[in-house]
């Protein structure tokens, strides 16, 4: 990635995972690795759904979303995913907030691949 794109986003949080594991190394890579495992899915259902209209898949999709990204620590992009849960709820999709979560999302996909 070029410098700029290096630093667009803070690094992931990892003081929670790091607290919920204990110290057990092997929880925490398990989790993360989870994450990362499911993360695209998840993008997935919230891309899909706002393409669809489906306005329930999306708000259940967002909402599912936002505690994973608590826990692996990539908190900069909880209030995007809950705006666009708002959103839902309310019939709306903001498509500039469905592209923003995905590159943030993807974002920090890249930077947690690069502790697992």
């Amino acid at each position: 990635m070029p410098q700029t794109e290096t630093s667009k986003y803070p690094a992931p949080d990892m003081s929670l995972l790091k607290e919920m594991s204990e110290g057990n190394h092997e929880f925490f890579m398990e989790i993360v690795e989870l994450f990362l495992e499911n993360a695209p899915g998840m993008l997935k259902s919230i891309t899909n759904s706002a393409k669809a209209d489906d306005f329930d898949a999306l708000r259940f999709a967002a909402h599912k979303i936002i505690s994973d990204l608590f826990v692996v620590g990539l908190n900069y992009a909880i209030p995007v995913l809950k705006e666009i849960e708002r959103s839902a709820t309310m019939g709306v999709i903001n498509e500039e907030l469905i592209s923003q979560a995905e590159e943030m999302i993807l974002y920090g996909i890249e930077d947690l691949k690069k502790i697992s």
